[in-house]
């Protein structure tokens, strides 16, 4: 597969951004009557938004982790070795499951999953090992 770089140089630009968060990326809102959510940061909104515009998010990603990761593993600990197969199925994970998992991306934020994704990514890309 080829790839133009290019295509991924937007998310790249927020390697920095994810370095340095530590704090809470969102605030979360509790009203009555509604399930609590959490109203994210306009910079993480934007990383999810153009992070859509990439050929990145794998329909897949499920089925593929399931057949591909032992029941007990944590996505995180798979990110640094993570060929671009895995890469893409473990950032559409964090990415859709927000829905069912509301405070996931706040977390990934936190445990620097997002940054080590993003570094992960650039090295795979430079390296052209995309399969």
């Amino acid at each position: 597969m080829k790839v133009e770089m290019s295509q991924y140089d937007k998310l790249f630009s927020y390697i920095d951004y994810f370095s340095a968060a530590g704090k809470e990326e969102g605030s979360w809102v509790l009203k009555p009557g509604e399930f609590p959510y959490v109203n994210y940061s306009e910079l993480l909104s934007s990383f999810i938004k153009d992070l859509h515009e990439t050929d990145l998010m794998d329909s897949e990603y499920l089925s593929y982790l399931k057949e591909n990761l032992p029941a007990q593993a944590k996505l995180a600990d798979a990110i640094d070795s993570a060929d671009f197969r895995m890469l893409r199925a473990i950032l559409t994970y964090f990415v859709r499951q927000e829905r069912f998992q509301e405070g996931l991306w706040q977390s990934a934020v936190m445990d620097k999953s997002f940054y080590r994704i993003l570094l992960r990514l650039r090295e795979i890309t430079s390296t052209g090992s995309l399969k």
